[in-house]
């Protein structure tokens, strides 16, 4: 019988890939209380860990969102994961492992739960307009292959103690979703495992094979929606993905504008959620 809360022996007993979890001289890490698995996994690569290492956590007192948020990750209420990887890949097949990273999230989630998640562009993960769960691409330079961090979490049940009330409106998670506790340490090799394929449709050039599936459970394609970047308000609707993971929206004045990530916050156009 696996533990109820992610752990070492048993996410390395249940790892069935073949890149992920099994970086060469490295190993695995999952911490009882950690400021930030990426940021944990950015250290490792400064050390020269090699792609493939691991880094979980229990829970992390400085998490990190897009944008410099923070990401609430009190014990055992998620599941905080980071995946080093060292991609071989032109900088605009990299900026899609968000995109990668939503895929292997919806794919575990179908696969141990049965139900659907939808895709947010860019990073989110939600259900039924509220938010399950976020992922934070961030890069390591330097060096002849510099390293990508992929951090991945995913709320598990309602978590005990303060957390603030704009956030339980917007949020769900696993429990109350499914209604019954999940099994954190398969989650998570699954999560592993489907990351992993998807990674190799980067690697192997079919970009655009994970981008046609990541449309299909787009959640914000279609929709009118209001997109914040720096000082400048757009408002149109989100008419597709470029190949470079860019959204397209076409605004009310006719125009085609293309957003990038970084500084882009998206609601939709009566300003909710999803």
């Amino acid at each position: 019988m696996f533990p109820d809360h992610l752990d070492l022996s048993s996410l390395n007993n249940l790892l069935a890939t073949r890149r992920l979890g099994k970086a060469p001289g490295w190993a695995n890490e999952v911490w009882e209380s950690i400021p930030s698995t990426n940021t944990r996994a950015l250290e490792l690569a400064k050390q020269g860990a090699p792609e493939g290492v691991i880094v979980g956590a229990r829970q992390q007192t400085a998490g990190k969102g897009r944008m410099g948020r923070t990401w609430i990750s009190p014990p055992d209420a998620g599941i905080y994961l980071s995946f080093l990887l060292r991609p071989q890949l032109p900088p605009t097949a990299s900026r899609l492992m968000s995109f990668a990273a939503g895929v292997a999230v919806l794919r575990s989630v179908q696969t141990l739960y049965g139900f659907t998640v939808g895709l947010k562009w860019v990073n989110d993960i939600v259900y039924g307009a509220r938010k399950l769960g976020g992922i934070l691409c961030e890069m390591s330079p330097g060096g002849e292959t510099p390293a990508l961090i992929v951090g991945i979490g995913l709320n598990l049940c309602t978590p005990q103690g303060d957390v603030p009330e704009e956030l339980v409106a917007v949020a769900t998670n696993l429990v109350e979703i499914t209604n019954q506790p999940p099994d954190v340490n398969r989650l998570a090799v699954q999560m592993a495992l489907e990351l992993e394929m998807a990674y190799e449709l980067l690697l192997q050039g079919h970009a655009s094979e994970l981008l046609k599936y990541w449309r299909r459970y787009s959640v914000t394609l279609g929709k009118q929606i209001r997109a914040q970047s720096g000082n400048r308000t757009f408002e149109g609707t989100a008419t597709d993905i470029a190949e470079d993971g860019a959204l397209l929206v076409l605004l009310d004045s006719g125009d085609t504008v293309s957003l990038h990530a970084g500084d882009v916050s998206i609601r939709n156009a009566d300003g909710s959620y999803a």
